[in-house]
């Protein structure tokens, strides 16, 4: 019943906001992406499965965004986009979601590209596990499940490309504690690999959903300056 109020709330706002439709052509194949992922699940627990997935971390050269609105440039990088002043943004949802005490805002994610480029970007949020690790305070069954900097609950990656259609493609890890039965039983990480995968129209949001999560996502074209 919780799932579906938060469902129904997102609708709402959703329909609530108004969404430009109209395309302007340019020379260029600058696009935008908008991503907000939230967690509706705020336990870092699962209960305990004796065939518990320890899917392994892979390692992807990914772009980090560290300023919302960026372009992403030949090299690889988020660079200054000059007209990041004109573009629609998600805040009127993260404020929303903030506001939820039934979720939890995880990522708030935007960025400019070159649609046909291959750009992946770097998704890593929520719960850190990481002086926990250090303190032994929980066990770790297999290293793979482990990424480098911080070790959070959520991480992953997310690249949108065009073919025939617009395809989003988002690989995301999920790492939560479990506990054996037994009184002097240790907690321990597990890792469970999600692969999401929607075909897009132009300037929709899209709400992707999963036992855990959900994520908002939108692409827009850069109209001409």
């Amino acid at each position: 019943m919780r799932h579906f109020k938060i469902i129904n709330f997102l609708l709402l706002i959703l329909f609530s906001s108004f969404l430009y439709a109209e395309e302007k052509n340019d020379n260029e194949n600058l696009y935008q992406i908008k991503l907000i992922m939230f967690s509706h699940d705020l336990s870092n627990y699962n209960e305990y499965d004796e065939n518990y997935i320890n899917d392994k971390f892979e390692n992807i050269n990914s772009v980090e965004i560290k300023k919302n609105n960026c372009l992403i440039n030949n090299d690889n990088n988020c660079i200054k986009y000059d007209y990041d002043y004109k573009l629609e943004n998600f805040n009127d949802y993260k404020d929303k979601l903030i506001k939820n005490d039934e979720v939890k805002l995880l990522s708030h994610l935007e960025w400019i590209q070159n649609i046909n480029s291959k750009n992946i970007v770097k998704i890593k949020s929520g719960y850190d596990y990481s002086q926990e690790i250090i303190d032994e305070e929980i066990l770790i069954n297999d290293i793979d499940i482990l990424s480098s900097g911080k070790i959070t609950k959520y991480e992953g990656y997310v690249s949108v490309i065009k073919k025939k259609f617009y395809e989003i493609n988002i690989t995301l890890y999920e790492r939560k504690k479990m506990k054996p039965p037994g009184f002097f039983s240790e907690e321990f990480l597990t890792s469970k690999k999600y692969h999401l995968f929607q075909k897009i129209k132009l300037n929709k949001i899209y709400y992707i959903d999963r036992d855990n999560f959900g994520i908002l996502i939108s692409l827009s074209k850069i109209p001409s300056n």
